[in-house]
């Protein structure tokens, strides 16, 4: 269950540390309030920093591709095509597996859809259109768990050693419903999680075409989010967001003031992630009017994402500067929480601002001027690691 691009997340601005912090299990209840005040972060107050820069060589372009998978085991990032993985070591420097076997035949795939990698297994999970296939990280073909499958519809996050975690939304639909199940990694065989779903909810599109005529569309709110070792249960419908513990036990984190089943008009919560410290989340319209011509263009509605501060206790909505940067104009637009372990987050570097901003001596922090030194605009892109402080 992966991401997508150019959306604000994680990071907080450090203030009244003497204030003692919230418990991590503690639950927060969030207004949909969108007034919160803009702030500028320094990525460096609140995050040790480290620079990883992928290898670069005429088989391993990358382009602006985010990482799959970040860990200590190594790094994982999907081709520009979406053909093929690229399995690096942690440094970035060494391949230690590659994965292409994009094709029509009954061990191959037609395209990488999603996938998820078991660092302890050494198997790659990909699901194409159709199937979920186990590849083993020198390419070799291992099993297939599921056929004839809509797997567009189908949203994966690992789980545990044995199963990943499924999530399947059951569109319309007014009576309660389990849209969670277990998925075993050696054999495929489904297991059906008792968390029940009163109905379904999602915001309510109403898209106009260039010809005057209207008709209405979903837009469907995640079921799951996770990072590399956490998952939460995000169905607006449970009128909570809950961590899923490996043992199936769930674990109350945020719930909306105003719950969504009782209350039509109230905007619908979208949880982004969440570390110790801090939560990200945004809110999403219950009703959106679109045109079909903006759609077309690629146009789509932004909504602000918002950063819970535990040890202030204040919201805001963060701009992020990174200080090893002397000007403005590389501002981090955009931080993955995802691919990472629990508590970091993730800035993808693009190497041909990173090159100007050395030309022009605009690089102060000395280890990312080192490594931009050795750059090419062309070059595979740097990945700026955080760990986030509490």
């Amino acid at each position: 269950m992966k991401r997508l691009v150019c959306w604000l997340l994680p990071a907080v601005f450090c203030m009244s540390c003497g204030e003692s912090r919230q418990p991590e299990t503690s639950v927060l209840t969030v207004d949909d309030d969108t007034s919160f005040p803009k702030r500028e972060i320094c990525l460096q107050d609140i995050a040790e920093v480290e620079y990883v820069p992928l290898m670069t060589s005429d088989s391993v372009l990358l382009g602006d591709m985010l990482p799959e998978s970040v860990s200590d085991e190594g790094i994982a990032v999907k081709g520009s095509q979406f053909k093929d993985i690229y399995l690096f070591d942690r440094t970035g420097q060494q391949l230690q597996g590659y994965i292409n076997r994009c094709g029509q035949g009954p061990e191959e795939y037609t395209s990488i859809v999603s996938c998820i990698m078991d660092w302890q297994r050494r198997e790659v999970f990909i699901a194409d259109f159709t199937s979920l296939k186990v590849y083993g990280f020198d390419g070799t073909y291992r099993r297939t768990l599921l056929r004839d499958a809509d797997m567009t519809a189908l949203i994966l996050h690992d789980l545990d050693s044995r199963h990943l975690l499924c999530a399947r939304e059951q569109k319309d639909a007014t009576q309660p419903y389990r849209p969670y199940f277990r998925l075993s990694k050696e054999d495929g065989k489904a297991d059906t999680l008792t968390v029940t779903v009163p109905r379904f909810l999602a915001s309510n599109r109403k898209v106009l075409w260039d010809d005057g005529s209207m008709n209405m569309a979903y837009g469907f709110m995640p079921l799951l989010s996770g990072c590399e070792d956490r998952v939460w249960l995000t169905a607006v419908a449970l009128d909570t967001v809950f961590r899923l513990h490996p043992d199936q036990r769930t674990e109350p984190v945020l719930v909306p003031r105003h719950a969504p089943t009782t209350d039509d008009e109230t905007p619908l919560l979208y949880f982004r992630g969440m570390s110790d410290r801090f939560v990200w989340l945004s809110w999403t319209p219950r009703n959106v009017t679109v045109r079909m011509s903006d759609m077309q263009a690629g146009m789509r509605e932004r909504n602000p994402v918002y950063m819970y501060d535990r040890n202030s206790r204040t919201w805001c909505e963060p701009v992020y500067r990174n200080r090893d940067l002397a000007t403005d104009t590389q501002d981090v637009s955009y931080i993955d929480l995802s691919s990472v372990p629990y508590g970091y987050a993730l800035v993808l570097l693009n190497p041909a601002n990173l090159v100007e901003a050395y030309r022009n001596g605009d690089i102060v922090g000395e280890k990312l001027k080192q490594i931009a030194a050795t750059l090419a605009e062309d070059d595979n892109p740097v990945l700026m690691l955080l760990k986030m402080k509490n």
